[in-house]
C-alpha cells in the first residue's frame, strides 16, 4: 500500500531530545512517523520494525523515548504519535474537509478530542426533491423535472452530497450544472404514422375537415 505524502520535521535534528538518541532510536522515531496513518496512529509490528532498523524494537523501548512525550499506547495497543496531527494539519481541523473529517473520525474512536473550526459560511442543508424539481422547472417541463429531480437527489444522497472531493456548498449551482450536462432526447416522430395521418386528411372531403 502506497503511503501518503506528508510534511517532514527538518528541525528535529537540532532538538535536544532527538540528538541524545542512539542511531537506532533515531531510525525508530522516523520509521514510526512514516508508517503511521493520517491521524498519527501506528499499528505496531515490532518484528518488522526490528528487522528494518537492525535493532530490537519493543513497546517499552518506543514509549521510553523522550520520557514518553513522543509516543503513547492506545487502549487497543496501537501507538499514537503525539502532536503528529498538529504538525501535519495545524491546530484546528475542518469537519467540512473530507481528509480532516476522516482524521476526526479516527481520533474519535480513541476519544481523542481535537479543536475544530467552523467555516464562516452557513452549514449546507440538502434540498428536498420538490425543491430540486421547482428549480428544474425553470428549464424543463413537469415530467422531465420530476424524473430528473429524483435522479439528482438519489445520486447526491448516495455520495454524501459531495461534489468530487468537496462537500456541496450550493445545491442550486449543482442543479444548474446537472441541467447543463443532461441531454434530453426529444420524442421521435414516427414518419410512417405521420404520412398515414396526412394521407387520411388528404382523402377527406373539405366538408369533413
Amino acid at each position: 500500500m502506497k503511503m501518503p505524502k506528508r510534511f517532514v520535521d527538518t528541525d528535529i535534528w537540532e532538538k535536544e531530545w532527538f540528538m541524545k538518541l542512539s542511531p537506532a532510536d533515531k531510525c525508530l522515531v522516523k520509521y514510526v512517523r512514516d508508517k503511521c496513518d493520517i491521524a498519527g496512529i501506528w499499528s505496531p509490528n515490532y518484528f518488522l520494525a526490528s528487522y528494518v532498523i537492525g535493532s530490537e524494537v519493543t513497546e517499552e523501548k518506543l514509549t521510553a523515548i523522550d520520557n514518553g512525550k513522543q509516543f503513547e499506547v492506545l487502549n487497543d495497543g496501537k501507538i499514537l504519535c503525539v502532536d503528529f496531527v498538529k504538525f501535519q494539519y495545524g491546530t484546528e481541523l475542518n469537519p467540512s474537509s473530507p481528509i480532516h473529517a476522516k482524521i476526526l473520525s479516527l481520533l474519535s474512536k480513541y476519544e481523542i478530542k481535537y479543536d475544530t473550526k467552523i467555516g464562516s459560511s452557513r452549514e449546507f442543508t440538502k434540498p428536498s426533491v420538490e425543491e430540486i424539481k421547482k428549480e428544474m422547472l425553470q428549464k424543463w417541463d413537469e415530467k422531465t423535472s420530476s424524473y430528473q429531480a429524483e435522479r439528482f437527489f438519489d445520486y447526491y444522497e448516495s455520495v454524501g452530497w459531495f461534489v468530487g472531493k468537496n462537500k456541496m456548498k450550493s445545491w442550486k449551482h449543482a442543479v444548474s450544472n446537472w441541467i447543463a450536462r443532461t441531454k434530453i432526447e426529444k420524442p421521435k416522430i414516427d414518419s410512417v404514422s405521420l404520412k398515414e395521418k396526412l394521407k387520411q386528411i388528404g382523402n377527406k372531403k373539405l366538408s369533413e375537415l
